[in-house]
């Protein structure tokens, strides 16, 4: 075979397999003149544009080639999604070691500062539901005399970050709080303090505290997330080229086909809005909300769309008879997924007492702490260790529990198993509290601990992770 006759064969494959695609090459080397080396361009634009056509078939209908190029679309929107979530596993981390406690010394000389640590790849955003941000980790200290004027105390903050090279941005202030952010080196630092007059001992008077997180996304990243896209985009265009000629000729599977396929267009479109979801007005990395929407998209959300879009190729694509094999198979694979391991499968276990704190690997993203008090604590006691918890920064809502046959208790105790007997009436009861990244158990256990009436305070996994 000439060089001429193997570059033609390349661009001819863009047709569906088949006898015309011989009859394209004959038809191109017959009449290409002795002299040429390579296709033109107007050559290889045409065989492009009629072969992608030529593998939706029908060849009367023009609502094919816009439902394929909406679904082309979708499928290189969420294949940027999840080549740009792998992508994510390679970027650097934020400073760790000595770097950061530099930084903490910088915003808060001399004082107990808290907090800390290594930080997911997003956090979701706690000003909007729906949306991520650039993971972030944070750094707090309790109030002092010297934190309390939180005017002049930020003011000397921004003087000492900005002798360090950081890049200052403007911020807001209101009465009895205040906030900026600044840059550097790839890094975003938002600073907020406030304080609350007048409160009782027991109660929190506010906080001082700033956010680190990364200021974009790695310079690398839009590429991995164009080669995602194109790659998702063209398999997604060659299945629904596929799917679309073995339904030819079949109204029934071409009608269902069309509605699912639609109806992934629906799902997708939503999907995206509320991966995009709102950001708050305060300053933020300028490619955050755009990453943030890749990143959501890949998750759950892409579950949803996928569900229509595989009901869509099923429908129109294969027999009746393997058809309800395929069905019937994925029917009892979401009903695994859904229901998960039954509790009766699971064992049981005899806990003796608040269990210990869950490995680094399994803690990972927890949110979750356990604050656990004896059963003969008094009420006062627990009354004390709640407000201890709520003086916690970043500790949130907390339920009660007491009773031994309850969820909860399987997983404080069991880790989801049941108790076994009536052990369960033997042990302390809990709180479990929200807390918004497991680097808040030192603070947490410093300040509930040592009280009267507590047994122990934990780090618990997280319930997905049972599942």
């Amino acid at each position: 075979m000439s060089r001429l006759a193997r570059r033609y064969t390349r661009w001819v494959r863009f047709y569906p397999p088949g006898p015309r695609r011989a009859e394209l090459l004959g038809t191109l080397l017959e009449c290409a003149p002795p002299e040429r080396a390579r296709p033109t361009a107007r050559e290889v634009g045409n065989l492009v544009r009629h072969g992608l056509r030529a593998r939706l078939g029908r060849p009367k209908s023009t609502g094919v080639v816009v439902l394929a190029t909406l679904v082309t679309l979708v499928c290189g929107l969420f294949g940027a999604a999840a080549a740009t979530r792998v992508g994510w596993e390679f970027a650097p981390s934020l400073p760790v070691g000595a770097q950061p406690a530099a930084l903490a010394a910088t915003v808060f000389p001399g004082q107990q500062v808290w907090g800390g640590g290594d930080a997911r790849l997003f956090d979701e955003n706690v000003d909007a539901e729906w949306t991520s941000q650039y993971g972030s980790v944070d750094y707090w200290v309790r109030h002092t005399v010297q934190t309390r004027d939180v005017h002049t105390y930020a003011r000397g903050a921004r003087d000492r970050l900005a002798a360090a090279g950081w890049l200052i941005q403007d911020g807001a202030a209101d009465g009895e709080s205040v906030e900026f952010s600044a840059t550097r080196g790839g890094l975003f630092l938002t600073y907020s303090g406030f304080y609350v007059p007048d409160r009782p001992w027991y109660d929190s008077d506010g906080v001082t505290s700033f956010e680190l997180s990364r200021a974009s996304a790695p310079s690398w990243l839009p590429w991995v997330a164009v080669a995602g896209g194109g790659l998702a985009a063209a398999t997604g265009w060659l299945i629904f080229g596929w799917a679309s000629r073995r339904s030819e000729g079949d109204l029934l599977r071409t009608g269902f086909g069309a509605v699912f396929a639609g109806l992934t267009l629906v799902v997708a479109t939503l999907a995206v809005l509320l991966a995009s979801g709102y950001y708050p007005p305060t300053p933020r990395p300028e490619d955050e909300a755009f990453w943030a929407m890749l990143w959501n998209l890949h998750d759950g959300l892409a579950l949803f769309v996928l569900a229509p879009a595989l009901a869509a190729v099923i429908s129109a694509a294969l027999p009746g008879r393997v058809q309800v094999a395929v069905w019937a198979a994925l029917t009892v694979v979401m009903l695994g997924a859904a229901s998960g391991v039954p509790t009766w499968l699971r064992g049981s276990c005899t806990p003796s007492g608040p269990p210990p704190n869950p490995s680094a690997e399994d803690a990972a993203g927890s949110n979750l702490a356990r604050v656990f008090v004896y059963q003969d604590s008094t009420n006062e006691q627990r009354n004390l260790a709640e407000a201890a918890i709520n003086r916690v920064w970043g500790a949130g809502a907390s339920s009660f529990h007491h009773d031994p046959t309850s969820v909860e208790y399987r997983y404080a105790y069991c880790d989801g198993r049941r108790l076994s007997g009536d052990s369960g009436n033997r042990l302390p009861y809990f709180w479990e509290v929200a807390v918004s990244a497991p680097n808040r158990l030192p603070a947490l256990m410093a300040e509930v601990e040592h009280l009267p009436g507590v047994a122990a305070v934990r780090l618990g996994r997280p319930y997905w992770a049972f599942t």
